[in-house]
């Protein structure tokens, strides 16, 4: 099962670097992932809808309706936080602003990608994923080497369009359309 110690020290290993016992244990290497790890996890979630991450809410109403342009406002979730709106079960036509989605319906039902900061909810693939883009981010600071940390880069890229693969295998029907344009855009 993952935790976010198991997925640095993954990252570590990747760069030939010193594992660590927890991100607060005061080496160089646990100091640079804890400053990565948080920022790392939501681009990773958000760059790709991983089906371990997607939620479905009902948002609530704001009482002040946007300027101009739409009639209503909703706040997006924030227990869980809401990374990536998906879809509006409503209408197709609405917009994000900052932490409110606006649009023209009476309701909005979201269906979105949700922060999940328990690793053991990740598939292994999106593990790898991860631990790749940490690698990615600390390579230089730990090792001052660009051609390593450009590497990592290159690993990382590669690990987000394989682990998207091996999840969109797993959607319905009403999704492989999305899933392969997805997959052809990364």
């Amino acid at each position: 099962m993952a935790s976010e110690v198991s997925i640095c020290n993954r990252a570590l290993a990747l760069l030939g670097a010193n594992t660590i016992t927890s991100l607060s244990d005061g080496s160089t290497e646990a100091n640079v992932c804890n400053a990565v790890y948080a920022d790392a996890r939501d681009a990773v979630l958000r760059a790709y809808p991983w089906s371990c991450a997607i939620q479905r809410a009902t948002l609530a109403q704001l009482s002040t309706a946007p300027v101009w342009g739409y009639g209503k406002a909703y706040s997006l979730p924030n227990d869980p936080h809401c990374l990536s709106v998906l879809e509006l079960k409503e209408t197709s036509t609405y917009r994000i602003e900052g932490r409110t989605l606006v649009c023209n319906t009476d309701t909005a039902t979201i269906r979105f990608v949700a922060r999940i900061t328990d690793p053991a909810q990740f598939d292994p693939a999106l593990v790898f994923a991860l631990a790749s883009r940490i690698a990615a981010e600390v390579a230089y600071a730990l090792t001052q080497n660009r051609a390593l940390s450009n590497d990592m880069w290159t690993m990382s890229s590669a690990a987000m369009v394989d682990a998207s693969i091996y999840d969109g295998a797993e959607v319905g029907s009403e999704d492989i359309n999305s899933v392969v344009f997805e997959v052809a855009r990364a």
